[in-house]
């Protein structure tokens, strides 16, 4: 297979969606003070302090640990996080088993963030952070044994790109797994989501689609692993945690603040299948 020109114009989708993350991206300084407002250390910094701001995707920490399980991780892996953000899942990936791991994201300041982050915790010499495109990736044919996809390809437009560019850079008998979102079988998705206000940084499609996608570019479809149940219950659980934080965080006039960023669409657009969260498993031809 050919690389891609990483250099080539990408589609204008990938900068919306690089833009519309960077409105809302904590820096370094940041996220120290939310950790420490928290009564989280940040001397040492750790990654299990860290996931209460890194690890925002469904699941938390327990999703990552079960993508490092779905994708047989180990310490002499070379492991690609395609769509690092600021590189809590690459962070993770290192220090829960040893591997090491290089990040790819397409916004230059989730990037910043990552790099300092991962300085601060000694971390360079096993997780690395590189700015750009998965569809378009920056490396070299057969470089990774492991790719991991958390909560990124909903907003790749090109997707056919980003599966043959997942085969390209895996190693045969490598291995891919997606944590991520998928149409689900009634629609429409309700908006606003947490990764889109509308359709236009959101690139959805459903499960059948992606898997022949993965199969025509070389890959063996595995398994899906349906994360319904278990996403209604943390998107509880995280609804719950909110909600007492605002009862005692109480603004200067005694109401207490809204606590939340769990948008009230997601509950619905799980439950009532607007929306399908899964691992999704293939392996390299």
């Amino acid at each position: 297979m050919s690389k891609l020109d990483s250099s080539a114009e990408r589609p204008e989708s990938e900068q919306r969606a690089a833009d519309y993350w960077a409105s809302r991206m904590s820096s370094f300084e940041r996220i120290l003070a939310r950790l420490e407002d928290a009564g989280l250390p940040t001397e040492p910094l750790t990654v299990e302090a860290l996931s209460r701001v890194d690890q925002m995707h469904m699941g938390g920490a327990a999703s990552t640990d079960e993508l490092i399980k779905f994708a047989s991780i180990t310490a002499t892996d070379l492991v690609l996080d395609a769509g690092c953000g600021i590189g809590g899942t690459s962070r993770w990936v290192a220090a829960k088993t040893g591997a090491s791991v290089i990040g790819l994201d397409l916004t230059p300041e989730a990037v910043e963030t990552a790099i300092a982050l991962n300085t601060a915790m000694g971390l360079n010499d096993r997780v690395q952070i590189h700015h750009g495109s998965i569809t378009a990736m920056p490396f070299g044919d057969s470089t990774f044994d492991v790719v991991l996809i958390q909560h990124c390809a909903m907003q790749v437009e090109a997707k056919t790109d980003l599966a043959t560019e997942c085969r390209r850079v895996l190693r045969p008998g490598g291995r891919l797994v997606f944590h991520d979102w998928f149409l689900g079988a009634d629609q429409p998705v309700l908006y606003p989501v947490p990764w889109a206000a509308g359709e236009e940084t959101s690139f959805l499609e459903p499960l059948e689609e992606m898997e022949a996608r993965l199969s025509s570019s070389g890959f063996t479809v595995e398994e899906f692993i349906d994360q319904k149940e278990s996403g209604l219950q943390w998107l509880a659980q995280a609804r719950a945690s909110a909600k007492k934080k605002a009862t005692d965080d109480r603004g200067p006039n005694g109401s207490p603040r809204d606590g939340s960023s769990i948008s009230d669409t997601m509950v619905p657009n799980i439950r009532d299948d607007h929306l399908l969260l899964g691992f999704l498993i293939a392996s390299a031809g």
